[in-house]
């Protein structure tokens, strides 16, 4: 008999010292709150769990971590998910990995199903493995921003010598593992949109970047593996100066023309 009550025993101190703690609180619908309980939160019942934080009347702050999150003062807070910030109610969502940051799909980075990525091997970039559609993209370009500004020289003999090509990017269409024993209808259904994923992959016009990279070397950027990546926004004050050069050379030409009398001024 002693040996069936124990158990019991057990459960109801844990469950007691839990509730007493207030750390982890499971309510009658269901909805678990752990770190605090504000009963004027989430009046419409829309959360499952809710993790509150240490910050203030609204226990603002609070934060998921994942793994090993390691000592702050030794460069710790590895990986965690919450509210932005650790002493003020800022409303503002902060997704944090320490090391990266990688967005995947399908069945993850192990994988190499991902859609972008920042890694602190290459910290000075965000890289996507799609296209990315905005309604626009504005650069800092302030010169507060600068130092050691040059104007270009004359680039327009180098920028004849640039082949503009059309070509199409590389479909290297994965396959994923067969899956063992009986498969839901909901797993058969994912295998098979991932086996079957293809991007209609459009006819581009640009240029390639091994040739861009001997005439205008400050425009292409190699990754850790020896990609080569070009960046078309720089091509065009290229272009501006070499319009004006070109334009220089027309004028220049109209002058001489007009100075022999091969051309006339008046309208």
């Amino acid at each position: 008999m002693k040996k069936s009550i124990f158990p019991i025993y057990v459960i109801l101190f844990l469950v007691f010292s839990i509730s007493s703690q207030a750390q982890i609180k499971v309510n009658s619908d269901g909805q678990v709150k752990i770190f605090g309980d504000i009963e004027s939160d989430d009046a419409n019942k829309d959360l499952s769990m809710q993790i509150y934080g240490s910050y203030g009347q609204y226990l603002a702050n609070g934060k998921l971590g994942f793994g090993d999150y390691g000592r702050v003062e030794l460069n710790g807070s590895n990986v965690f998910i919450g509210e932005l910030g650790t002493n003020w109610d800022s409303d503002r969502l902060e997704l944090h990995g320490k090391k990266g940051i990688y967005l995947t799909y399908g069945y993850g980075y192990n994988n190499g199903d991902i859609i972008g990525k920042w890694d602190i091997s290459q910290p000075d970039r965000f890289s996507f493995e799609t296209d990315v559609y905005a309604k626009g993209v504005l650069l800092s370009s302030d010169s507060r921003f600068k130092e050691n500004i040059k104007p270009l020289g004359k680039e327009l003999y180098k920028l004849k010598q640039l082949k503009g090509v059309s070509y199409n990017l590389k479909n290297e269409k994965r396959t994923y593992p067969e899956a063992k024993g009986n498969l839901t209808e909901k797993e058969q259904n994912d295998l098979a949109l991932m086996n079957n994923l293809e991007y209609k992959e459009r006819t581009r016009l640009g240029f390639v970047a091994q040739e861009v990279q001997k005439l205008f070397p400050e425009l292409v950027q190699a990754d850790k593996e020896g990609y080569l990546y070009v960046d078309y926004v720089g091509l065009i004050p290229i272009l501006v100066e070499s319009v004006k050069e070109q334009q220089e050379q027309i004028d220049a030409l109209l002058e001489l023309a007009v100075k022999k009398g091969l051309l006339t001024t008046e309208k």
